[in-house]
């Protein structure tokens, strides 16, 4: 208690502390041979203001007592309207009054003051007993933190009021340290402090370590004697006093020792750090577990004397156990509560003695409680988990959840948290695209095979765009690697059909190009139906990579370059090239031919007389007279390498006039194509010869086959009953054509057919 004389005599020592000894609770007994009379608590736990939130003061206090009497209000259920304050400069802050809570006060007045709230609770207790009292009287209240309490006259009545105690206790504490050689004890120097009012008792030389013990001694200015020491929760002797006894004494049973600020602690000479609670060490085996205990303080260094008073337990796990029974999965400053004991095997504890730690109710009270934990947990590093019989399997996405049939939702705390549980085969849904997590690397996941994917394919088959999730690279490794690579070629799972999957769509493959060791993947429809329907290659399709600028077109045995723009307009039908982009992969699997000729084009190698006409780019024509292309309009012809010209199959028929294109049968004479009627047919003794597509583009169709030809000597004919009958005069070819006109063929055309009597 204190008296508010003198700043040189500033109150009367307690004698007793509170009158009775209390005796410790769940923490571990304190011991006389550890209390340091220059160094009763440190600053940095005295000094700290944010030591308990308004919520921890509350649950500590009902922590100490479970039901008050009838008839008293006890201090965890007091509340009073506080008068506002106004700053004090380099003391306490503005305090705005209020209708609240003893705690409340507490934490707020720690906040404002920068008093530790640990050491308001002590100080309150070892004054009135208030904070264990479950039958409290007014004059508790009253008197609180002994402010203005001399231990030789009554309580200065202005400072009556458990709000007023506790704000003018905390204020005095920054004053001693605002002005600290004002005071009778002095921090950093040798002090000399009585054990006893009575000043026969003496007194002894202490060096005063820091500005919080040398408060104590101003706010009660006697040291315990050897005899209060030796009996640290009963009386001493005559000479004996309690009050900075009862202080150490009740903080370290509380919340540890009051000069470390830590249930961490180790020794200067070994690395093992212990987590103690109760009258139970346990030590810490990792980092990751340290890092999790962070609520408890940082780690402090005490004697190997005052380790080993406490006796040594099991490893901390990642479960804690509160006084009311509770087992907590703990991580990130989060406790999270198991559902039940079968969860906690899940989660490689136990609801055994040797499967939790036990804290004290101010120690579990540090974790912020969170939601029941569940059977998937989430981590900020982008992990997420099912947790089971102590494995946990990587999942996927909520898809891949859902479809496991793992109910929705999970809870997020860090990697950290279970890094202990093995790892097991990740929960994944069928065909998908993943990325090693922290990597620029992808997998294709199908049929539960994993199927690599080059950094070229990923970009030409656009992976990117169309990736489902990450998973650890640990995770990915379980799965069993797939003996080919994904190359941008998907078939549907059962089918033969092949799909090219290309960064813009999905290109169907209609034309197998022998040979050409396209391996496609086994996949699901829900993967092809990500990629829009963008065309179909076959026969003749114009194909490129998207690294390259080469153009192919596609053969039935190989695909083949193209090496000008004239070749390339050759053989798009509509004049304008159409050019898929597959991916370079594909592209690269293909069996490549000799650079391509142009279709519709008549060639001859420097060795061979022998001049053929290009089909598009599927075969070579053979003719044996210059007039039959020429009557199709196809004129003149260019030298080509043997191999270049060989490479292209040779028709079964020589081109003469008849030219199939589209089903359809022509004639061919004046440079234009002329439709045959299919009752003009006999009139023609043509073999029609099938051209492909990209060459018929390229001839021009005049108007339909008539009965009448004109030669290039002027001579007229009507064609009938398979003969040419010459016509004699205009006049005739006029009474027989009705209008009709003639067709210019050349002299070659007349000649095949066979001459009949004059029309």
């Amino acid at each position: 208690m204190i008296a508010l004389a003198t700043a040189a005599l500033l109150g009367v020592s307690l004698l007793s502390g509170v009158g009775s000894v209390v005796a410790p609770d769940a923490a571990v007994a304190a011991t006389g041979n550890d209390f340091d009379p220059g160094n009763i608590i440190s600053d940095a736990t005295f000094y700290d203001g944010q030591a308990m939130s308004a919520s921890s003061v509350q649950s500590f206090l009902n922590s100490k007592v479970a039901t008050c009497r009838s008839g008293y209000i006890c201090l965890k259920d007091f509340r009073t309207v506080t008068p506002s304050k106004a700053a004090v400069s380099g003391a306490c802050a503005a305090y705005s009054g209020q209708n609240e809570s003893a705690a409340d006060i507490i934490s707020r007045v720690g906040i404002a003051c920068g008093v530790s709230q640990k050491a308001m609770l002590v100080l309150i207790e070892k004054e009135q007993g208030l904070v264990s009292d479950d039958w409290p009287t007014d004059r508790q209240y009253r008197s609180a933190t002994g402010y203005g309490c001399p231990d030789t006259a009554d309580c200065d009545v202005n400072y009556y009021g458990f709000f007023n105690q506790v704000y003018s206790a905390a204020l005095q504490f920054k004053y001693y340290a605002a002005n600290p050689t004002r005071w009778n004890h002095v921090a950093g120097r040798t002090n000399f402090v009585r054990f006893h009012p009575n000043s026969a008792c003496g007194s002894s030389s202490v060096l005063i370590q820091n500005q919080a013990t040398a408060g104590l001694y101003n706010y009660t200015p006697y040291q315990p004697n050897g005899a209060a020491l030796a009996n640290l929760y009963g009386s001493g002797d005559s000479c004996s006093s309690y009050g900075n006894r009862n202080f150490w004494r009740m903080f370290s049973d509380w919340f540890g020792s009051p000069t470390t600020s830590s249930s961490l602690l180790r020794t200067v000479d070994n690395g093992t750090v212990y987590l103690v609670s109760g009258k139970i060490k346990y030590a810490v085996p990792s980092i990751g577990i340290l890092i999790s205990l962070a609520p408890l303080g940082n780690v402090g260094y005490v004697s190997q004397s005052y380790l080993d008073r406490f006796t040594t337990a099991h490893n901390v796990g990642r479960s804690l156990r509160s006084p009311d029974g509770t087992i907590y999965f703990y991580d990130s400053g989060i406790k999270l509560p198991f559902t039940s004991c079968t969860q906690a095997a899940d989660y490689g504890s136990s609801c055994a003695s040797n499967g939790y730690v036990q804290l004290t109710a101010y120690q579990i009270g540090e974790f912020k409680t969170g939601p029941a934990l569940t059977s998937v947990l989430g981590t900020v590093e982008g992990s997420r988990y099912y947790i089971k019989a102590g494995e946990k399997r990587e999942i996927l996405d909520d898809a891949s959840q859902k479809a496991a049939g793992i109910p929705a939702g999970f809870n997020v705390l860090s990697e950290n948290a279970v890094s202990a549980l093995k790892l097991g085969t990740p929960i994944v849904r069928d065909s998908v695209f993943v990325r090693t997590r922290s990597t620029s690397t992808y997998s294709l996941l199908a049929g539960g095979l994993r199927y690599s994917i080059s950094a070229v394919n990923v970009n030409g088959s656009g992976v990117g765009a169309r990736n489902s999730g990450s998973l650890g690279a640990s995770s990915i490794q379980l799965i069993q690697n797939a003996p080919v690579a994904f190359t941008g070629v998907a078939s549907l799972a059962g089918q033969s059909g092949i799909s090219i999957l290309a960064s813009d769509g999905r290109y169907e493959w209609k034309s197998a190009v022998r040979g050409s060791g396209l391996a496609p993947v086994p996949v699901a429809q829900q993967l092809l139906d990500a990629y829009p329907v963008k065309g179909v290659v076959e026969d003749g399709s114009l194909i490129k990579s998207p690294t390259s600028g080469t153009v192919y077109v596609l053969m039935p045995t190989d695909v083949r370059p193209i090496n000008s723009w004239a070749a390339l307009l050759a053989i798009s039908p509509t004049g304008t090239p159409v050019i898929q982009t597959l991916p370079d992969s594909v592209i690269d699997g293909l069996p490549k031919g000799i650079v391509a000729l142009t279709a519709g084009t008549l060639v001859r190698s420097p060795q061979d007389a022998t001049v053929y006409l290009i089909d598009g780019v599927t075969s070579r024509i053979p003719f044996s007279n210059f007039e039959f292309p020429s009557g199709a309009g196809i004129n003149g012809f260019v030298f080509a390498q043997d191999e270049r010209i060989k490479a292209y199959p040779i028709s079964s028929k020589p081109l003469t006039y008849g030219v199939l294109c589209g089903g359809v049968e022509y004639v061919s004479g004046d440079g234009s194509l002329h439709a045959v009627g299919q009752d003009q047919l006999s009139l023609f003794p043509f073999d029609y010869v099938s051209m492909d597509k990209f060459t018929c583009s390229q001839l021009t169709i005049g108007i339909p086959a008539t009965a009448f030809i004109r030669t290039p000597d002027g001579s007229l004919y009507q064609l009938a009953g398979g003969q040419k009958h010459s016509i004699s005069s205009m006049a005739r070819f006029a009474a027989l054509s009705n209008g009709t006109p003639w067709m210019n063929v050349p002299g070659s055309f007349g000649r095949l057919i066979p001459s009949g009597a004059a029309a």
